[in-house]
């Protein structure tokens, strides 16, 4: 069976690629709740993120018994940050799997020749989903809004996308908000004005970086200023998250001894942007980054339901934790293979 179909037995192990993230969340939220339905608790359910060093006791994890005879599942994000060693261990067990255990790995993207994407074919499947181009991104937009039961045309389409950007968690919340206020009325450019957070870029860009880089007062002082302006909490954390994917990804690449260049090639990324994240990949280990990352993703899911917290709120303890990581990365900072220009 797929990840996704809930019907027949489960594959001994999943590989799930992709930056199309709304595809990726709704294929771990139908294989954790299968996962629970079938064994009646959530007690099945073991999720980790990747880190130097915790592909054994992922592999532990998914050697325990399963609770009452059902099936256990573990849940691996941002494997593309293993090391070789790491990826050795994962591929040894996948070579006899556990009878009782499905192990789902997590990466934006790896190569076709990677041990861990071979390793997960020969007993199991990989699922990819891939983001809509920048040219697909007002088409993707209205097929969304369709499925909301919104009536949103093209040119509609277009104005929301140039608005708030090619971001697909960002136009999802404002497809909800939308959908809220107009049910199956068509949207005109006038909802949209009115509606519509138009995010505020330049501070968007000096929050960010100000966060990747620990300045404190910075950091707050440029989130105050969005909240102030009318930006909402949950579509500024969505930023802050995509900011950190990209530069985990950059993290990872940078790690692997990859130039400057070949970050931009690799990411299909512009001069300037690329510039700008390979300089803040410097001040992190894999380890820091995806410390970081498991901030964002607790706060995530808290923001989505799991917290009776104000979501300013949320996202400000969030912002916090990261600040607090960011200024012990230098104490977990680690030898990096020298990059060729």
């Amino acid at each position: 069976m797929t990840a996704e179909s809930g019907k027949d037995t489960l594959e001994p192990a999943y590989l799930i690629l992709g930056d199309d993230e709304p595809k990726v969340e709704l294929a771990l939220r139908r294989l954790r709740a299968r996962i629970a339905r079938d064994s009646g608790t959530e007690l099945n359910i073991d999720e980790f993120t990747a880190s130097a060093g915790n592909a054994a006791e992922v592999v532990g994890a998914a050697n325990t018994l399963a609770f009452l005879g059902g099936v256990r599942l573990v849940l691996v994000t941002g494997v593309e940050g293993w090391r070789k060693d790491d990826k050795a261990v994962i591929v040894s067990y996948l070579a006899s799997p556990a009878p009782d255990a499905c192990l789902a790995l997590v990466a934006e993207k790896l190569p076709v020749t990677d041990s861990l994407r071979r390793s997960v074919l020969e007993v199991g499947r990989v699922l990819e989903y891939v983001a809509p181009k920048r040219n697909q991104y007002s088409q993707w937009t209205r097929d969304a809004a369709k499925k909301m039961g919104l009536a949103l045309e093209a040119a509609e389409a277009r104005l929301l996308v140039e608005r708030v950007g090619e971001h697909q968690q960002l136009l999802l919340r404002e497809l909800e908000k939308l959908a809220a206020f107009k049910g199956r009325a068509r949207v005109t450019a006038d909802d949209i004005e009115l509606l519509v957070s138009r995010t505020l870029e330049g501070s968007v860009f000096d929050l960010v970086d100000a966060l990747a880089a620990g300045r404190s007062a910075a950091t707050f002082s440029a989130l105050q200023e969005l909240m102030a302006a009318g930006e909402q909490p949950t579509l500024l954390f969505y930023r802050v998250l995509w900011h950190f994917q990209r530069l985990a990804r950059v993290v990872a690449l940078r790690e692997e001894g990859l130039s400057q260049g070949a970050v931009q090639t690799e990411l299909k990324l512009k001069p300037f942007p690329a510039k700008k994240l390979y300089s803040q990949a410097g001040a992190f280990a894999v380890g820091g980054i995806t410390r970081i990352m498991s901030f964002l993703a607790e706060t995530d899911a808290r923001m989505k339901g799991k917290s009776s917290l104000a979501p300013e709120l949320e996202l400000e303890l969030c912002v916090g934790r990261i600040l607090e990581a960011v200024a012990g990365a230098g104490d977990q900072a680690v030898a990096r293979p020298t990059a060729k220009p």
